[in-house]
């Protein structure tokens, strides 16, 4: 599955907001070498976020997930 940049708006229970910032999740891609502006432009691969094994990139695979089952 591709998640992309919307994604980051369903996440909850990492902050008081509902989300993900961008500013936050730039710096997390920034750390991995990953493109921020590919993933704006083209999404990332489910597996690839969680290969890394970090609990907010499952949580995002978890709420694109959920958004797309959701009709």
């Amino acid at each position: 599955m591709i998640v992309r940049v919307h994604h980051l708006r369903l996440v909850r229970g990492y902050s008081a907001r509902p989300g993900l910032c961008n500013r936050g999740a730039r710096a997390w891609f920034a750390q991995r070498g990953w493109d921020w502006s590919a993933f704006v432009r083209d999404g990332i691969e489910s597996d690839v976020l969680l290969a890394t094994g970090d609990a907010m990139a499952i949580a995002l695979v978890q709420a694109a997930l959920a958004a797309e089952a959701t009709p």
